[in-house]
């Protein structure tokens, strides 16, 4: 046996293995371009693999680089080992294999199956779910994405804003060079603009959409939206955000006149470690705070149902941790 970081030319046989042993017709198992372009790392590509005595594939661990060129947290995506593997610790072994690669600080996976906590504890990794928070558009009249009970649920925006700030779109990647990225280095994990750029802007398939904060002309904020649409309607997702949590509450007028403006369903926004208190300002609540509200996460295929987003960081800096929707593979097509 085997472990190893794999290489250019093994992009088929991880693809066949993605198909037969993890799900078939996989959009990894089945885009080889955008295979290079989620995993692709020069000569490399981002999957720890193992390789039985008969040199076969029979493990893998596919990760995302969270900082590009640098020392960078890495996200897992797909851990499988397959059925007949005589090691039962094989899964470990890929994980610790890629917890030891140079320049990565921490390991962390967003969208972990809930039967899989109980071992991500064992390993004494921190676990816990991303918060679902919603703003909804109270002048629609039938939602036919979400479920929403009547009478409407809805949230004042309260807080005031400071004069000095304003709210725009970000149109050009070379905008994001007036934003300090390094200034969040100690979050978990640290994106930095090559990351935003490559994930982001670059991305083959999404369309994604940028939102700045600035404090007179001081880039404060950034914040990454996509629209979805399904049923003849559509609503607006907040997929990423990095910059000072005081901007979220113009960002959050801004997207309340979007929302409405717009004719949106509504405004929903997976994280974890942002306050409670400055999202409610901004006009968000909790999904689960309201019963019978149901905001699907799933829309290949579509599920009218409330979806929690488990996750795990190895890190005893809970307070640094900030997770989002984009995070790893949670937003990627089917």
């Amino acid at each position: 046996m085997s472990i190893s970081i794999a290489s250019i030319s093994e992009i088929t046989n991880i693809m066949s293995y993605i198909n037969s042993e993890w799900k078939e017709g996989h959009i990894l198992a089945r885009d080889k371009d955008f295979f290079k372009y989620e995993h692709g790392n020069k000569n490399q590509i981002n999957f720890v693999i193992s390789k039985n005595s008969e040199n076969v594939i029979d493990g893998v661990l596919g990760f995302i680089p969270c900082a590009l060129n640098e020392l960078s947290d890495v996200c897992t995506v797909i851990w499988k080992v397959s059925n007949n593997s005589k090691n039962p610790a094989l899964g470990i072994e890929l994980l610790q294999y890629l917890k030891k690669i140079k320049n990565i600080r921490t390991v962390f996976s967003v969208g972990i199956n809930k039967k899989t906590i109980g071992i991500y504890q064992y390993l004494g990794f921190f676990t816990k779910s991303l918060k679902h928070y919603v703003l909804i558009n109270e002048n629609i009249k039938e939602f036919k994405i979400g479920k929403v009970p009547f009478p409407k649920p809805s949230f004042n925006i309260s807080a005031s804003c400071s004069e000095t700030f304003f709210v725009k779109y970000i149109r050009e990647e070379t905008e994001l060079s007036n934003f300090n990225f390094d200034n969040f280095k100690k979050n978990i994990p640290f994106k930095n603009k090559q990351y935003f750029i490559k994930r982001y802007f670059k991305h083959p398939i999404h369309n994604y959409d940028f939102i700045g904060v600035y404090d007179s002309n001081c880039l404060i904020g950034v914040f990454v939206i996509r629209i979805q649409a399904y049923n003849g309607s559509k609503v607006l997702r907040i997929i990423d955000f990095i910059g000072e949590t005081n901007s979220l509450k113009s960002f959050g007028r801004f997207i309340f006149k979007i929302v409405h403006n717009e004719g949106y369903e509504y405004a929903d926004f997976y994280c974890y470690g942002l306050e409670n208190k400055i999202l409610n300002d901004a006009g968000f609540f909790l999904v689960n705070s309201i019963d019978d509200l149901i905001i699907p996460n799933y829309f290949s295929p579509y599920l009218q149902k409330n979806i929690n987003l488990n996750f795990f960081v190895d890190t005893e800096n809970l307070n640094l941790i900030k997770l989002f929707k984009g995070d790893g593979d949670q937003d990627r097509p089917s």
